[in-house]
């Protein structure tokens, strides 16, 4: 009999309600702007829209029952708190190569952001887990470029949004998702959910 394989976890804060019905508007106005251009993306599904803290790949259940146990307590000890999500961007942004990634960013990103990901490092190191090595800009991927053939042309017709302000989202908990992958998109489920101290709901 094979093993079943470990669950592939992540990191996330989700979006409150009226913060994600922004995005996801966006989101949709976006796709229609890119049907004019021969530019091609992977579009992010509105129900999969989240921020990333850290992407921890296959990790095995008592591992991740341990992150469990020491989010819940560590988390306990930070407020709850806003993000303030606007512009448009693209990764990479710098490094002189073609765009890979769309994404609305936190703009101005709050100490307490840092703060809940510094805990999620701390947990990770309590449970044994690796802490892994990846950069920190705070953002929500709205579309993966399949080719930028026409990207300049998408950029134009699209850059009535590059300043958009898509408002506040109340962060009030951390979520540990599992990346379910097959044959199509990669479809995601809460694996357990962390609320911040003073979460109401």
């Amino acid at each position: 009999m094979s093993a079943v394989p470990a669950p592939r976890l992540f990191l996330c804060i989700e979006l409150d309600e009226a913060a994600h019905a922004a995005v996801a508007d966006l989101l949709s106005r976006l796709q229609k702007a890119a049907q004019f251009t021969p530019a091609r993306f992977g579009w992010v599904a509105p129900e999969s829209l989240h921020l990333t803290l850290y992407f921890l790949g296959p990790t095995p259940g008592e591992s991740a029952a341990k992150l469990g146990q020491a989010l819940e307590r560590k988390l306990a000890q930070i407020d709850t708190f806003d993000i303030d999500i606007r512009h448009l961007g693209y990764f990479p942004r710098e490094s002189g190569e073609p765009p890979k990634v769309l994404w609305t960013s936190v703009y101005n990103p709050p100490e307490a952001l840092k703060a809940v990901r510094d805990l999620c490092a701390d947990s990770l190191r309590e449970s044994g887990l690796p802490v892994p090595d990846q950069a920190f800009h705070p953002h929500i991927t709205l579309a993966r470029i399949k080719s930028t053939k026409g990207l300049r042309e998408f950029q134009r017709v699209s850059q009535t949004y590059d300043y958009v302000k898509c408002g506040r989202s109340t962060v009030t908990r951390v979520t540990l998702m599992e990346s379910i992958t097959g044959d199509g998109p990669a479809v995601y489920r809460p694996y357990g959910t962390f609320p911040l101290k003073n979460c109401t709901r």
